[in-house]
């Protein structure tokens, strides 16, 4: 053998030369001092047992005996023993070697184990709890022989640490099969198989014969949940039943007995593995089909929220950490010369947030047809106020200027836009042939370069500035007269061009004060009816603040969906569809408000309710179904936060 200074592997090639688990003490002495004499000049660490080796010895002897890889006992009252752990693991390791080329072999349990061997070389447990943690988890290594408890008092089976469980199921597997292979056992068997199973012969009679001839298919049946996953059940449950009703045992029907058990704890643990794979794929479609839905863009807050059609979260479904491993695989993984199919951007404020390749463009041409109007109407407001104190800003002569003046107005209208524009895969996404459908024509670069904002928006400086010079009093454009003005009523510099709030900012404002409004309304009325219609008023404002963002109002939210949803041309037939569709929701609601609750009007509750309207048949022709849904969760905010008083 090898120079080794291992204790462990000096005890295991002794063991095994004398064919006997336990050594003794006084005689593995003996050969470890001649052993380091012989092998002294290879290992010099061998030194320490060469004149006494007990000492030494005592302390590897008391590591090895607290990993529980040896034991010491006593051979007789004046002589001690060393019982070596892994001579056994090794010699039933060979056992199973054995069995999987002849089934009929039984398994090692503990009757194999030499008589007066302790018990507490074993580790005993349950099958069905060691074979799932195995399953889970398995180290294959010399240190631990395994005593599995099975059922009904069956013998326990012996499982070295060397052997992975899955071989054990294998076996289990094999042994039923080698049964199922003779003629009183097979006809018999699927004579009950088919008897139970009415209508279906043809269909037992594959999955028997296929089972039974096929035994490099057999894990693959424990660990799928289809309909042979339960004809194996049933088989199992009538093998069971057969041997359990015996009352003096064979060898060979203990063995069959055992390897029942096993397989039905191993089947058990692959069904729930596939169930609950089957559910967290499940979950993760739902996640992505979120993702697919307005606004669609989230940050990871906002998706770690999300829930299933009947309101139960995802995040449960699967673990966080698969949630984040989802996302990166998402984020990264793309064919070549492709994009990931999520994308990540990042907003002025560092709020990250995930979106789908294929909605990047539709999302930008939406948020520029919205931020176009309020942008619009924030620099012509503004414009009008500064004329109208006779001043002038660059940006209304200069044209970088200008472009500048839209960037920061962008930023501050639609922070999301402004963050699109400006991500690193935008000019990628362009040339991303994957990039989607009508939108993926529309290019937001030429030469590289991202277009003007003016372009972008649609917006013409000079028509901008003419617009502002309209609504300015007739007089400022008579030259003497607005000399004279601009002498008189021109305010100080310190108070012209003061900072503006936005249509956003006064709109939220003006929300808190009818919340306030509310509250003193209901305290002082002190009608139950009241009461209630402030409740679902303020219910109403809290759904709102997780469908509209704070640089955004609810009518805003909703001309922008309904741009989306109603394609029909001509304004009064864009407007009867709007206003049918309006109708449908607004009886829906008034017939819903009647027996909901107050604390029932939640976002959850309002989701499942639109769902619910969308199946309506006067729906059923619009195709821009998200944006449609989206539309009626709005416009039903909007309805329970108006109720009249």
């Amino acid at each position: 053998m090898a120079t080794t200074t291992s204790i462990l592997v000096l005890l295991k090639f002794f063991a095994s030369r004398q064919k006997n688990a336990v050594v003794n003490y006084t005689d593995f002495c003996e050969y470890l001092k001649r052993y380091s004499e012989h092998h002294l000049a290879e290992q010099p660490s061998l030194a320490c047992y060469l004149e006494d080796p007990v000492p030494a010895l005592q302390k590897e002897l008391d590591k090895l005996s607290d990993s529980h890889q040896i034991m010491l006992v006593n051979i007789t009252p004046d002589k001690q023993g060393i019982l070596v752990i892994p001579f056994y693991i090794e010699r039933f390791a060979e056992r199973y070697r054995d069995i999987s080329v002849n089934p009929s072999l039984p398994f090692p349990s503990e009757a194999d184990l030499p008589k007066g061997t302790p018990q507490e070389i074993l580790v005993k447990e349950s099958a069905a709890d060691l074979i799932g943690k195995l399953l889970k988890h398995q180290e294959l290594n010399e240190k631990t022989l395994y005593g599995l408890i099975l059922p009904h008092n069956a013998p326990s089976i012996l499982l070295p640490s060397t052997i992975s469980v899955v071989t054990l199921i294998e076996d289990a597997v094999g042994k039923i099969q080698n049964m199922l292979k003779k003629e009183e056992h097979h006809d018999y068997f699927l004579k009950k198989l088919t008897v139970s199973n009415p209508g279906r012969e043809m269909i037992v009679k594959n999955f028997f014969n296929a089972f039974v001839d096929r035994p490099d298919h057999s894990l693959e049946t424990l660990s799928q949940t289809t309909e042979s996953f339960y004809l194996w059940n049933q088989l199992c449950f009538f093998i069971k039943q057969d041997y359990e009703k015996i009352k003096d045992y064979t060898q060979e029907d203990l063995s069959c007995l055992q390897a029942v058990y096993i397989t039905e704890v191993g089947a058990n643990y692959f069904k729930t593995e596939a169930q609950e794979r089957a559910k967290k794929e499940g979950a993760l479609k739902t996640l992505e089909s979120h993702l697919l839905k307005p606004p669609y863009y989230f940050t990871f807050d906002e998706i770690i929220k999300f829930t299933d059609n009947k309101g139960v979260p995802l995040l449960g479904q699967y673990t966080e950490d698969e949630l984040k491993d989802y996302l990166h695989k998402k984020t990264q993984e793309a064919p070549v010369q492709e994009l990931p199919d999520l994308l990540v951007f990042k907003t002025y404020d560092d709020q990250r947030y995930f979106i789908f390749k294929s909605k990047v463009l539709p999302l930008i041409l939406r948020l520029c047809t919205d931020a176009r109007i309020s942008v619009l109407d924030a620099i012509k407001t503004h414009w009008s106020e500064v004329l109208r104190q006779f001043d002038v800003l660059p940006e209304m002569k200069d044209p970088r200027a200008f472009e500048d003046r839209l960037e920061r107005e962008i930023r501050i209208q639609s922070p999301i836009l402004s963050a699109l524009l400006h991500s690193s895969f935008l000019p990628l996404l362009s040339y991303d042939a994957s990039g989607g459908d009508d939108t993926s024509k529309i290019s937001l670069f030429v030469n590289d370069q991202l277009l003007p904002y003016s372009d972008i928006l649609l917006m013409s400086r000079q028509e901008l500035l003419n617009d502002a010079k309209i609504m300015l009093p007739f007089w400022y454009s008579m030259p003497l007269i607005a000399w004279i003005a601009k002498m008189l009523l021109r305010p100080p510099k310190a108070k012209r061009n003061k900072t503006r709030k936005t249509r956003a900012e006064i709109y939220h404002e003006e929300e808190e004060t009818k919340r306030k409004e509310d509250e003193t309304t209901a305290m002082i009325a002190q009608n139950a009816t009241i009461s209630k219609k402030v409740a679902l008023r303020e219910a109403a404002r809290s759904v709102e603040q997780a469908y509209v963002p704070v640089t955004s109002t609810l009518n805003r939210e909703l001309d922008s969906y309904e741009k989306m949803w109603n394609h029909r041309l001509g304004k009064e037939t864009h407007n009867n569809l709007t206003e049918d569709v309006n109708s449908l929701i607004r009886d829906y609601i008034r017939r819903t408000l009647r027996t909901m609750k107050t604390e029932g009007f939640t976002k959850d509750r309002i989701e499942s309710l639109a769902e619910s309207l969308m199946t309506a048949p006067g729906l059923q022709k619009i195709r821009e179904r998200d944006a449609l849904l989206m539309y009626i969760k709005l416009y039903m905010v909007k309805l329970v936060k108006n109720i009249p008083m």
